[in-house]
């Protein structure tokens, strides 16, 4: 369930944009038109969002203060304390725009390595915070449990909450509530899962190619005394990131088996082969084809074989995935493999990973459309069984966003929400194209 919605007003080229991240969400449209800026903006509110804007403690939050102090009293003397938000949702809001509107200017350049991105407003809405369930539990006299809808988030000694400077600077209810704004906006609290929310680049061929010299050459700005200073433009930061992920899981890997199946599933019906790190000391990415048991280098490959190998690579071995924040996950495949990979995407969703997308592909929207109608029919199970699919296929209406980004006049985007009807989303930029092409074509033929 979504609790909140993203709003932003001139921000780069996007005039202005409402978005709720759901556990589907695509982005589609023009080219040069934000996306990619707004998918960078909900990555960076996700990786970076304690570090900036859930850190500070200030006179504002005395309230939200005052109110946890309460509960915490309360589980102290009872030993537990069933709450909600219903009765804070709006302070909930008003203190996070607050603190957004101080520093979105701050998130954004961190974001984006420079000072050259304008934002003019940035903000939040929250719903449904009532539905959150939250309880403290004394364990044993000794211990503070706050759990969040049953799941233990954070724990808090006794004798810590007993000193009484503790409660009264207010540090102890805010490093509570951080742990609720967390769940509420799906945030990273520290620095420990500060990758769980991946950033998936348009360039990643690229940098899967050249990541080891990038690496390399980082390594040597850094440490190495050179009579000449040389000034290095900076990667955005969402792709550091993806070469930190990539390089952690070549060089200290471990298997994660909860994504097995998923990782199977690509290298089967999209890269007829699987993907593999060498035991070799450099610990090389190598690709195994199927019906031969010697890998070969990435570079050797074909360009389906390294768009996909981080994907692969992340699902085999990343230890936790909330989150992907995908550019156009369609680049390099045939329209036969753009359809699978919708397969996939839906896979992934139905396996607890959210996915936020940009695509130009009307083959991915158009598997998606297919699984939406085929989990209304009646005889869904009948259908499914004939066109090999099962309930890890199928997609709620519900589930899924569709936002179009469209230029208009003077260079500036609108961000409009496409609905979901009767036969999914119909989105008027790819049938534009086609219909453009349709007509020249019988125009031409006579």
């Amino acid at each position: 369930m979504a609790f909140w919605k993203l709003g932003v007003e001139d921000f780069g080229k996007i005039k202005s944009a409402e978005i709720e991240v759901a556990p589907l969400t695509l982005f589609v449209g023009d080219n040069n038109s934000g996306k990619s800026y707004l998918l960078s903006l909900i990555w960076g509110i996700r990786n970076l969002g304690a570090e900036i804007f859930l850190d500070n403690l200030g006179l504002d939050k005395k309230e939200l203060i005052d109110w946890m102090t309460e509960k915490i009293t309360i589980a102290m003397q009872t030993g537990k304390c069933k709450f909600s938000l219903e009765t804070v949702d709006k302070l909930f809001e008003e203190v996070l725009n607050a603190e957004l509107k101080r520093k979105k200017e701050e998130l954004v350049k961190k974001i984006f390595n420079s000072d050259k991105v304008s934002i003019g407003k940035l903000y939040v809405q929250f719903k449904n915070l009532n539905s959150i369930d939250l309880e403290f539990n004394l364990h044993e006299g000794k211990l503070l449990y706050l759990s969040i809808d049953g799941e233990p988030v954070i724990v808090l000694g006794k004798a810590v909450l007993e000193e009484k400077k503790n409660l009264e600077n207010g540090f102890v209810q805010w490093e509570i509530l951080q742990s609720i704004y967390a769940h509420i906006l799906k945030t990273n609290i520290t620095r420990m899962d500060s990758n769980s929310c991946i950033y998936l680049p348009a360039a990643r061929t690229g940098f899967m190619l050249t990541k080891d010299i990038i690496n390399k050459v980082g390594r040597q700005n850094t440490f190495n005394i050179s009579t000449e200073k040389e000034t290095i433009t900076p990667f955005v930061r969402p792709i550091n990131q993806f070469l930190d992920v990539m390089t952690d899981l070549t060089t200290d890997y471990t298997e994660n088996k909860g994504f097995s199946e998923l990782s199977r599933d690509i290298e089967r019906e999209l890269a007829s082969g699987t993907v593999e790190i060498s035991n070799m000391p450099n610990k090389e990415v190598q690709y195994v084809p199927d019906g031969y048991e010697m890998g070969i280098p990435l570079r050797l490959t074909s360009a389906v074989v390294t768009e996909l190998s981080p994907l692969i690579l992340i699902l085999k071995h990343k230890n936790q995935i909330d989150s992907l924040c995908y550019e156009e996950p369609e680049m390099c495949l045939h329209p036969q493999l753009q359809y699978k990979m919708g397969k996939i995407i839906g896979r992934m969703v139905n396996s607890g990973i959210e996915m936020i997308i940009t695509t130009h592909s009307d083959l991915i929207l158009q598997h998606i459309n297919n699984m939406i109608k085929l989990l209304k029919r009646k005889d869904k199970k009948e259908v499914c069984q004939k066109l090999g699919y099962t309930s890890k296929d199928l997609l709620a209406c519900d589930d899924v966003r569709v936002y179009q980004f469209e230029t208009k006049m003077k260079e500036r985007t609108e961000v409009k929400e496409l609905l979901c009807g009767e036969d999914g989303f119909v989105v008027p930029t790819f049938n534009n194209a086609l219909d453009l092409i349709m007509d020249e074509a019988y125009e031409i033929q006579g």
